[in-house]
Order: C-alpha cells, then structure tokens, then sequence
C-alpha cells in the first residue's frame, strides 16, 4: 500500500504553518503554543524508525539538509542534533552487524543439529549391528539343535549350549529389535 503524502493529509485542529526568514516551513502548535519543525502530520504518513524505512526514506524527525560548504548533512529534530554522516548508514552497519551474529548462530544451531544426527545414526548403525549378531547367534544355535543327531555336529552343539540360553538370546533379540525401533523414530 502506497504512502500517503503530507499535502494528502490535512493539518491536525489547532495547528497551522508558516516559513522562517530563509523560507523555511516550520509548523506551529495553537493548543501548547509551540513550534516545531516537524510537520504533525509526518506521524501518519513517515516510517517511525529506520527498521520500517524502504529505499533511501528517513524516519519520523529526521531530515535531510545541504550546505554549499559542508554538502548535505542530516537533522534529527527529535533529539535536536545534527550530523555529517548519514544515519540510514550508520542503520545499515547495525543491520548487517545483527545478520551476521544470526547467520552465526544459526549455523551453529545447525552444526549441532547435524552433531546429533551423525551421533543418532551412530547408535542405530550399532544396534542394527547388535541385532543382526544376535539374530544370527540365535539362527546358528536353532540350526545346531535341530543337527544333534548328527555325530560331527555333537561337539558344537555343546559349546554353543554352553555359551548361549536359547531364552537368553532371544530376549536379547527381542531389546536390540525394540532399541532398532526406537532409534529409527529418533
């Protein structure tokens, strides 16, 4: 939506405006019997700081001024001082300044992020492992037990027996299944 312009806006009750002796507008307040040189109406119409400034505006109570000898320098009517350097730099360096702390600690977050991933596949490469091992183990002595009639099979049937409770293993089985699950869904 398109600014408004002051000349769009009527003065405010009790206010009227006339020029110095350089020409100059200034604005005169009836009701407090004040005069400022910001014209009332720029509350409606200007951005009120230099966060909601677009392209090269200033804000509420800032102006732009030149002198022949010094060129253009700049007014802040609000805290009645002038400058040589134009604010919407000094804004700009405030703005690229808050970017790069964000963009680092954004990447940050992000390397942390990524830290904890690679730790979480970790752990499931692990387990995935575990199981496989276990599974495998239990394979290997249900295969065993249904060869114990077979004599040359007799001597490792026994020491897996020995190693290995078939309830055992397959409670093992059954966790690093569930620890697989679990880490997936993380």
């Amino acid at each position: 939506m398109p600014r408004r312009r002051n000349g769009e806006i009527p003065l405010p009750d009790g206010w009227d405006y006339a020029r110095d002796f350089d020409g100059k507008l200034y604005f005169i307040d009836h009701n407090n019997r004040k005069t400022t040189w910001i014209d009332p109406r720029d509350r409606y119409t200007k951005p009120q700081s230099f966060a909601d400034c677009i392209g090269n505006e200033l804000p509420l109570g800032w102006e732009e001024a030149y002198d022949p000898q010094i060129g253009p320098y700049y007014i802040n009517h609000v805290n009645q001082v002038t400058q040589l350097e134009d604010p919407r730099l000094e804004w700009l360096s405030i703005q690229e300044a808050m970017l790069r702390d964000y963009l680092h600690t954004a990447q940050e977050a992000l390397e942390a992020k990524k830290e904890m991933y690679d730790v979480k596949k970790q752990r499931l490469c692990l387990a995935q492992d575990e199981y496989k091992h276990l599974n495998n183990a239990l394979s290997t002595l249900a295969a065993s037990r249904t060869s114990l009639c077979s004599s040359t099979t007799s001597m490792t049937t026994t020491s897996t027996t020995s190693r290995h409770d078939p309830d055992v293993l397959r409670s093992e089985v059954s966790q690093a299944r569930g620890r697989v699950a679990q880490l997936r869904k993380e």
